[in-house]
């Protein structure tokens, strides 16, 4: 792509802050179209970063920016589905991302992040954009023509003028902090316990690299995640509240202690040995008021995360980098980047974000989990749900309408006994919880 000219008074037509999978996507998505682009990484790739499960519409993403044949040579594990199991182990429900509809490919892929993010840092590099790793952006300041972004790194301090910043410097949002407010979601205020782990055995033939998920009576549950032939990332997500009923508990002993707990985990872990030190996250369900302004946008975990019991960190982070790439491209050729410019890009974003909100917060429902450990479900009700655990965020009507029987559904299993009650739910640690809100959305 012909380089687009940048006018003499900036440096850059726009600087990214953060080479994580959003700021990537942004920074390929504009230079392949031939803008000038600088990218902030405050960190050395490769770097440990939790979010390894995929799911399958993330492939349409990577064929977008031009890395499914990277990522498909990458040596990382297949992924075709995922199980769900109670924590006795009684109860197993497996999803089969080839029964989903409009699925373009059921099969994606488990990676470790540290060499994924540097595969898709080096591809935008590689499709023109500035790169600068071991970098940190120290202040932005706005001028009635130009973005002024200050940072330092190894070649000491600068300070850089473009048109427009983005924001993907991921949790630690350095300008979205700044420049709008979080709203912490009161249903997802969960805390997660992870570590990698050798010796943890797997199925047989293709499910041997799809993710397992273990539920647990007081609404939490675990994953456990192949990332690569040796190695299984497994983690568990707390409610807040039981978490801090623990309090003074080493990160080990409350790792420990939970799969002791959990009969169906701690089954899959007898034979294992844990190889990395425990990591602690907590706070990590939010929405940012506002997506965008004058001069500036905020994508992927900068400007909201969601909880990640259906795995669609990535997707819906690398999807907004796209989304931002595209908006700011247009405005750059509109001579425009004011907020009215990129009103678009925040209703798209925050739209995708809320639709998978309604089913993470759905599956911390008892009601909602009866249902769907149901085995079959009439009119093709399981095959609509399956589609959007694959990740699909714009599914047709016809999967829209069984969506909503589905909920339908659940709202009547409030009240009423229509699928088997999951016995977990109602034992054990789960009368020390209040019961869920009912999401409004529903």
């Amino acid at each position: 792509m012909r380089a687009v000219p940048i006018p003499p008074s900036r440096d850059f037509d726009v600087v990214v802050i953060g080479g994580g999978p959003a700021g990537a996507a942004t920074a390929i998505r504009l230079a392949r179209r031939g803008r000038s682009v600088l990218v902030l990484e405050r960190e050395v790739f490769p770097r440990f970063h939790i979010g390894e499960s995929q799911v399958p519409w993330t492939d349409e993403v990577f064929q977008e920016l031009g890395i499914d044949g990277l990522v498909a040579q990458g040596d990382f594990v297949e992924k075709w589905g995922a199980s769900f199991t109670s924590s006795d182990g009684s109860a197993e429900k497996y999803a089969d991302f080839a029964s989903a509809p409009e699925t373009p490919r059921p099969q994606t892929y488990q990676v470790t992040r540290a060499e994924f993010d540097q595969l898709v840092l080096e591809h935008a590099a590689h499709s023109g954009a500035t790169v600068l790793q071991d970098t940190t952006c120290l202040d932005v300041a706005f001028a009635p023509d130009h973005v002024a972004v200050r940072h330092t790194g190894r070649d000491g301090e600068r300070t850089v003028r473009a048109a427009a910043v983005v924001d993907a410097s991921g949790r630690a949002g350095m300008l979205a902090r700044r420049v709008t407010q979080r709203r912490y979601d009161p249903l997802l205020q969960n805390v997660a316990l992870h570590a990698w782990y050798e010796g943890v055995p797997r199925r047989p033939g293709r499910r041997a690299g799809d993710i397992r998920m273990v539920t647990r009576p007081d609404r939490g549950w675990f994953w456990l995640i192949p990332v690569s032939e040796t190695i299984t990332s497994v983690g568990v997500v707390l409610p807040k509240a039981v978490h801090a009923a623990r309090a003074g508990a080493s990160l080990d002993d409350a790792l420990d202690r939970c799969v002791h707990e959990t009969p169906a985990t701690a089954a899959l872990l007898a034979n294992a040995r844990r190889v990395s030190e425990v990591r602690f996250d907590a706070d990590y369900s939010y929405e940012s008021r506002a997506y965008a302004g004058d001069r500036w946008l905020i994508a992927g975990d900068a400007a909201a995360f969601l909880d990640p019991i259906f795995s669609t960190g990535v997707l819906l982070a690398m999807q907004a980098g796209i989304d931002a790439g595209d908006a700011l491209h247009a405005a750059l050729a509109a001579d425009d980047v004011s907020h009215a410019r990129f009103r678009g890009y925040e209703r798209l974003v925050a739209r995708r974000y809320r639709w998978f909100r309604r089913f993470a917060t759905g599956f911390y429902d008892p009601a909602f989990r009866d249902v769907f450990f149901v085995s079959d479900t009439p009119l093709g009700i399981r095959e609509a749900v399956l589609t959007v655990l694959a990740g699909n965020w714009r599914p047709s009507l016809a999967t829209r309408l069984r969506l909503l029987a589905f909920f339908a559904v659940v709202a009547l299993q409030r009240r009423f006994p229509i699928a088997p009650r999951l016995a977990e739910l109602r034992s054990g640690a789960s009368h020390t919880l209040p019961r869920p809100a009912i999401d409004p959305a529903e």
